[in-house]
């Protein structure tokens, strides 16, 4: 395995998280019977990497992003009230910082079902998303978002350019992880910046999964782990710099990067990013000695967890889960936790109600069965949306039962 970057082999193991299953690839009913009838469940090693060149943390080999991000690609950011108004803030503070108007050209990757743009819609400002996921794309059209279907890479890049102009600014959140050809994606990006224009990312923060021990954000759709010290030279190598950038809480820690072309005076490079760099380095992120710690402190996180299942299944609690995440998955799978310990886990997608978590094969069903089946205990699985489910699990006055979550540590709500 060589590194997605520079092409060095990758020889510093990370964390190894064992075998897994497409972390978002749910179950339908017929496929959960055929495994129970013997079919073997896909599953791959779930390994990541420090590059000892270029420092970029990464997957070793998983699935083709073509297999991930597909036509039935089920996450909708605007199922989460919490996303919507993060889109609609980035929107506010871009308007008012880049001086975009009606006479700005905006571009948004991995547009989803179009829950950012649709603020830049409202205000007159010209914009298009592209996004491999058709039925997502579909539900942007609905909202009057011009959706383009397709991976950001050097073909469609060109068709943008083509058909639309350079772009003043260009946006993508929890998209920059999901690329497994980074160069092509970084040089795309530059040849669609305008003379003046930015570009914002937006992704989990290295740093803070290190920290807080979330290995659950690690699954076979984020190729990548990112820290500023190792983007930080990787642009630089393109003509293009970071000159400011935003710590962010979303999901558990995230970096917003602002972005320009190098020889851009307009924008001078904050402190904030030297703050950043320092803080990593002192971390050791840009070598495999600063993720020591990792592996045992995620051991600790999974003997917890299946302890406290263990003893509540014991005194006859009823389990239910709360969010049919990516993370989710991955922390069950890891933890061995399946349908014989939770009862089923609760999603307001429609999408994904009446399939089933691949791995641990537990049904997703609506908020409705909480009533129906009055689980003591509600393990909410996305513990970066915590404060946002809790506020809405224990506003319901027909549920009195218990919240908790595994990461960083268990925790009663």
């Amino acid at each position: 395995m060589r590194c997605r970057y520079c092409n060095s082999l990758l020889e510093n193991v990370v964390i190894d998280l064992d075998e897994q299953p497409s972390a978002n690839r749910l179950l339908t009913e017929n496929e959960l019977q055929l495994i129970k009838g013997g079919k073997k469940e896909h599953n791959s090693p779930l390994i990541t990497y420090i590059c000892g060149t270029c420092s970029l943390v990464q997957l070793g080999d998983t699935t083709k992003a073509e297999e991930l991000f597909t036509e039935d690609y089920v996450y909708y950011s605007s199922f989460s009230n919490y996303w919507v108004q993060h889109a609609r803030e980035l929107v506010e503070f871009a308007i008012e910082n880049f001086r975009l108007s009606s006479s700005s050209n905006i571009l948004e990757i991995g547009s989803n079902d179009g829950y950012l743009l649709q603020h830049f819609v409202a205000k007159k400002i010209p914009c298009i998303g592209i996004d491999p996921a058709g039925k997502a794309a579909e539900a942007a059209k609905a909202k009057g978002v011009e959706t383009m279907v397709s991976f950001f890479d050097e073909v469609s890049s060109s068709k943008l350019i083509q058909e639309r102009g350079t772009f003043d600014f260009i946006n993508g959140i929890n998209v920059f992880a999901h690329v497994p050809a980074i160069k092509t994606f970084i040089a795309s990006l530059k040849n669609c910046l305008s003379e003046n224009g930015v570009i914002s990312l937006e992704f989990p923060h290295l740093a803070k999964l290190v920290e807080h021990s979330q290995f659950d954000t690690i699954y076979d759709e984020h190729f990548f782990y990112h820290s500023l010290v190792s983007l930080n030279k990787i642009f630089l190598q393109f003509d293009l710099k970071i000159f400011d950038l935003r710590e962010l809480d979303t999901h558990g820690g995230s970096l917003r990067i602002f972005i320009n072309h190098l020889d851009n005076t307009k924008y001078s490079i904050e402190k904030s990013v030297e703050k950043v760099l320092n803080t990593e380095l002192s971390m050791k992120l840009d070598q495999v000695g600063g993720f020591n710690e990792l592996k045992a402190r995620s051991q600790q996180i999974r003997d917890d967890a299946v302890a406290y299942i263990k003893a509540q299944k014991k005194i006859g609690k009823k389990i239910a889960a709360f969010g049919a995440a990516a993370k989710g998955n991955v922390f069950l799978n890891y933890c061995g936790i399946g349908a014989d310990s939770i009862d089923f886990v609760v999603d307001d997608t429609p999408a994904k109600q009446g399939k089933f978590l691949p791995g641990s094969h537990i049904p997703v069903v609506s908020a409705t069965e909480i009533i129906n089946k009055k689980p003591d205990i509600i393990v909410i699985l996305p513990w970066n949306l915590s404060s946002e489910i809790s506020k809405k699990l224990k506003s319901n006055e027909k549920w009195q039962g218990e919240l908790a979550t595994f990461i960083p540590k268990l925790n009663i709500i």
